[in-house]
């Protein structure tokens, strides 16, 4: 029978192995991934910052901390709001193009390499802690937002905003199914970005508690073990429908439920 040490270490080489494979995958998709979902125009980032302005208290000039920043959607946003920006994100392939991409838009935000779950910053350091789509890829969701709250000051805020991307139920199941088949009988092929998806993620989905369970209700009680008040979560329905009225029925069959957003504060 194995010792308790030999089940930690495997299970600590099998988490750093799931954050290498990670890694690997968002560098090779920063090659084609766009900011924002068509394009990062002005009617998309407008929409955006109609969803962020009421939780910002009208304050300006914030510290904020974007994790999982990718190709800086959120940090770019934020910084055009009148913010300081820090990007951090476990890809070098991603934060070479959001360093592009602030470039690009004449826009000064300090973008690192880094972990998400191991923040490289001093205690009690920023206002507000964003996120988008970063929940489901971590091994550790509960002591990441540990580690976000830890660098917060107090009465700091998070947003974590996602979505069920890989829903398990019947229904989520058939639509992404026949989003599948449309897409294959339509353009004779999958998108190279199908099968290298699950190439990079079939193996490790078992160590991503969040990976087929990322419901707004399972996050906001991640966010209440983790310490955090006033905790609650909303659709971004007007995101949802502007991606509608510029998506594919193809991805209006996928994405027929809309994201959305968890908030917390540091006490």
């Amino acid at each position: 029978m194995r010792n308790i040490a030999e089940i930690i270490t495997e299970n600590r080489v099998g988490f750093m192995h799931a954050k290498e494979t990670i890694s690997k995958y968002w560098d090779w998709r920063s090659q084609t991934y766009t900011n924002g979902t068509y394009g990062f125009q002005e009617e998309e980032k407008s929409v955006w910052k109609g969803e962020l302005k009421p939780l910002l208290d009208h304050n300006r000039d914030l510290n904020v901390l974007d994790v999982g920043t990718g190709p800086g959607f959120m940090a770019l946003i934020l910084t055009e709001m009148g913010h300081k920006v820090t990007g951090i994100d476990i890809s070098e392939g991603m934060i070479e193009k959001a360093r592009s991409n602030a470039t690009a838009m004449k826009l000064d935000i300090d973008f690192r390499k880094g972990d998400g779950e191991s923040l490289p910053f001093e205690n009690e350091t920023f206002d507000l802690l964003v996120n988008r789509h970063l929940l489901w890829t971590l091994p550790h969701p509960k002591e990441a937002i540990e580690e976000w709250a830890r660098v917060l000051k107090p009465h700091g805020r998070i947003l974590a905003i996602d979505g069920a991307w890989f829903d398990t139920s019947p229904d989520a199941t058939i639509r992404r199914g026949l989003s599948r088949a449309a897409t294959l009988i339509s353009e004779k092929r999958l998108p190279s970005y199908y099968s290298a998806f699950g190439k990079y993620y079939k193996p490790i989905k078992s160590e991503l508690p969040l990976y087929s369970d990322s419901r707004p209700e399972r996050i906001c009680a991640l966010f209440n073990e983790a310490g955090l008040s006033n905790v609650s979560f909303k659709y971004l329905r007007d995101v949802h429908k502007f991606q509608n009225s510029y998506g594919s029925l193809l991805y209006r069959i996928s994405h027929s439920e809309p994201t959305f957003m968890v908030t917390g504060e540091k006490a």
